[in-house]
């Protein structure tokens, strides 16, 4: 049987709502933000009880010459998508 990593990244390109589908945003429209940041994304991925680490350095590989880092979240054995939605419904009631 296959195990989950513990730690899954995750880039503000997901939740951005300037990008479409295929260029990264990752949720569906109406939970997308404008102009997010990972600590947006650290914000509230602590908020709902996740161990969430800030990755400086890293660049996500569809826009390598932009630097926002990426974060890490501890998603505890639940699906990536399932966190996805989580962490996005919660960045919306933060901003």
């Amino acid at each position: 049987m296959r195990t989950r990593k513990p730690f899954i990244i995750f880039w503000p390109q997901y939740f951005d709502a300037k990008r479409s589908r295929s260029n990264g945003r990752r949720i569906p429209k109406k939970f997308a933000v404008d102009k997010i940041t990972t600590i947006d994304i650290l914000n509230a991925a602590k908020r709902l009880g996740y161990i969430a680490h800030h990755e400086k350095g890293y660049k996500y590989p569809r826009t390598w010459w932009d630097d926002p880092g990426r974060v890490s979240i501890d998603t505890k054995g639940k699906k990536k998508s399932k966190v996805l939605l989580e962490v996005a419904k919660e960045i919306k009631k933060i901003k």
